[in-house]
């Protein structure tokens, strides 16, 4: 197993699924504009930190409604 595909197993089992038009997943614009970067490990960097907190964002929305994540 490769490490795209640890990483894409590791998601997997984790159970991370977002509806399509989510306000939790990163949307074409966005991905664009990392894509323009220049740096791309600073891209990569900035947009594991961005889903991190799109993750921690989607979390709080989930216990302010009484459901778990």
């Amino acid at each position: 197993m490769n490490e795209i595909e640890k990483i894409q197993r590791y998601i997997q089992l984790t159970g991370v699924e977002y509806r399509l038009g989510s306000p939790y997943q990163m949307n074409l614009g966005e991905l664009f504009v990392l894509s323009e970067m220049d740096d791309k490990g600073a891209a990569i960097c900035l947009a594991f930190n961005y889903g991190r907190a799109k993750g921690e964002r989607s979390a709080r929305a989930a216990r302010r409604r009484g459901a778990t994540v």
